[in-house]
Parts: C-alpha cells; structure tokens; sequence
C-alpha cells in the first residue's frame, strides 16, 4: 500500500449514444485505455484505472435502489486519475499530443457533453480486510 497522499480526479462518462454498450466497453479498455498510456505517463499522472458500469453490473444492486428509492448513477464509466498535484493533470490536457491524438479518440466513444469531473482525496478507512489506524493524510 502506498502512504503517499495523491490527488484523484474522476472523469464520469456517457458513450455516444449510437455506441452499443459492448462497442463501449471494448473500444476503452482496448483501444483508448493503451493509445493513453505513454500520454499519462509523460505527464505524471501516477496511477490510470477505467471503471466500467455495465447494465449488467448496475443491476447488481436494483434490490437496494427499489427498496432505498434511489436509482443508479447513469454513467457507462468513469476513469480515475491520481496525481501528486492537480497542475499535472491540467497540463496534460494541454499537452499538444492529447489535442492531436487523445482527444479526437475520445470523440470515438465519448459523448462529450455529458462529462461530469470530481477532484478528491481518499481516505481509506478499510483495506485488506483491515481497519486503516494511521492514515496518509488529515483533515
């Protein structure tokens, strides 16, 4: 486990809306996940993960949102960057290479007017089945 207290930035997204789920799913993890990779690393962003929310996954929890009267977040995924200061996420969106590689591809898959952005912190409360006592940062 690393102590170091990183930033997470949370990308939430739609897929275009003539993209099938499947195509979706297939396109980010294999495609644009890897064409992004040397991109990311070259900026400093220290960890990248893809978090899919397939059909089949929000309706894992349809007992809970039927009896708590909530309903899923609608988003087909959300990427996840942790970065050691929020400067090195913006500049890699200002990065020439994003503007002429990655973002086009992102218009391969992405509805682009849906993004929603969250900027945090975690604080791990459980991990490996443990309660966390000291923890990386403080409030």
């Amino acid at each position: 486990m690393s102590t170091e207290p990183l930033l997470r930035v949370t990308v939430c997204i739609h897929r275009k809306p003539d993209t099938t789920e499947d195509e979706f799913n297939k396109y980010w993890a294999y495609k644009h996940g890897p064409l992004a990779t040397d991109w990311l690393q070259r900026n400093g962003i220290i960890k990248y993960t893809q978090y899919h929310t397939t059909s089949e996954y929000k309706a894992l929890g349809q007992k809970m949102f039927d009896a708590t009267g909530r309903s899923p977040l609608s988003y087909d995924g959300m990427g996840d960057f942790w970065v050691r200061n929020y400067e090195d996420f913006e500049a890699a969106f200002l990065d020439p290479h994003y503007q002429a590689v990655i973002q086009p591809d992102e218009k391969n898959l992405i509805n682009m007017d849906s993004i929603a952005v969250t900027i945090g912190v975690e604080y791990i409360v459980i991990e490996e089945g443990k309660i966390v006592e000291n923890h990386a940062r403080d409030f």
